[in-house]
């Protein structure tokens, strides 16, 4: 069996594997065009959703013909949808393996912004000990009332530690049921009723339709003007022009992004020169034990799928086909 998988960290990790598998040829490709050429004779395929669309994508449509299984390190779709997978291919995520890492970086964005780190951060390059400047604008984020938008494995993860931290938590998905430690769990669609409560709003939704653009204009209008946006799901769940606007105009206090509807962020976008953002490179599923935990969801699934039992993660809705 041939393994190939093109990713952006795992690489050293799945290499561990080896000794276990010694049936599993692993071959690593580093590029694209190494990709493409590994994957004329592939059985399983494991790749970052960021690198699929384009070449990458045109070959497992059309020069993979043993391809039977791909594994991607992403929880969202989003890029496969966007590349298309053939409808007869075994397709597994990496669902509940990030939850933890991501909900951190989100909680230490918030922080960051409620205990006023880049103005130190600006002070400190001034050379200027700004104790009185400063004690006006640190707060705390016990008592204050979070939405969290998205209660899968990173939502939950953000409402438990949001919890620890005494916040008051909403959260919202397409159900409006789901356990964990949220103070309620409510239908997306009551969202707008509870804008204007909101100090923080965490978004950690998957991109689709119904979520493309889910807080733009109208959204940013009901919220209060000490209202913080925070967003490490996909940049595109948030109207890029109208959270811009909504900034700039003060309508809210701040934003902590992790995505951005397009990647890398341009020089000349207006969010690099605000002082109430803070910008993460999406790097906010970076470091923790990520590496050894996909290893261990690919080993799981290896030794299933030589088995003919059913794989862990396999995404149910339909991808790509179009």
């Amino acid at each position: 069996m041939k393994f190939v998988h093109y990713l952006q960290w795992e690489g050293e990790a799945l290499a561990a594997l080896e000794p276990r598998f010694p049936d599993v040829r692993f071959v690593r490709a580093t590029t694209a065009e190494e990709a493409v050429t590994e994957l004329a004779d592939a059985d399983v395929f494991a790749i970052a959703g960021p690198f699929y669309p384009g070449a990458v994508a045109r070959a497992v449509q059309e020069g993979a013909p043993k391809l039977r299984w791909m594994q991607t390190t992403s929880i969202g779709i989003d890029k496969f949808n966007e590349g298309g997978v053939p409808a007869n291919l075994l397709f597994t995520n990496a669902a509940g393996l990030k939850g933890s890492t991501v909900a951190e970086h989100a909680i230490a964005l918030m922080l960051g912004m409620i205990h006023a780190l880049p103005q130190m951060e600006r002070y400190k390059a001034a050379r200027h000990w700004a104790r009185q400047d400063l004690r006006s604008q640190i707060s705390s984020l016990e008592g204050l009332t979070m939405l969290s938008l998205g209660y899968g494995s990173i939502g939950l993860e953000v409402v438990r530690k949001a919890k620890a931290f005494d916040m008051h938590v909403i959260a919202f998905n397409s159900s409006g049921t789901g356990d964990g430690q949220a103070d309620e769990v409510l239908p997306l669609g009551d969202m707008r009723a509870w804008l204007p409560k909101a100090d923080f709003i965490v978004c950690s939704l998957p991109l689709a339709a119904a979520t493309e653009h889910l807080i733009s204009d109208a959204e940013f209008a009901l919220m209060k003007p000490g209202a913080v946006v925070v967003n490490v799901g996909r940049g595109a769940i948030i109207d890029h022009a109208a959270l811009l606007r909504a900034l700039t105009e003060k309508r809210i206090a701040g934003a902590c992004l992790d995505v951005f509807e397009q990647e890398p962020l341009p020089a000349g976008d207006g969010f690099w020169g605000m002082e109430n953002v803070i910008l993460s490179p999406h790097v906010a599923s970076s470091g923790g034990p990520l590496g050894k935990r996909f290893a261990e969801l690919v080993a799981e699934n290896l030794m299933r799928f030589r088995e003919g039992r059913t794989l862990k993660n396999v995404v149910q809705e339909a991808v790509g086909g179009e």
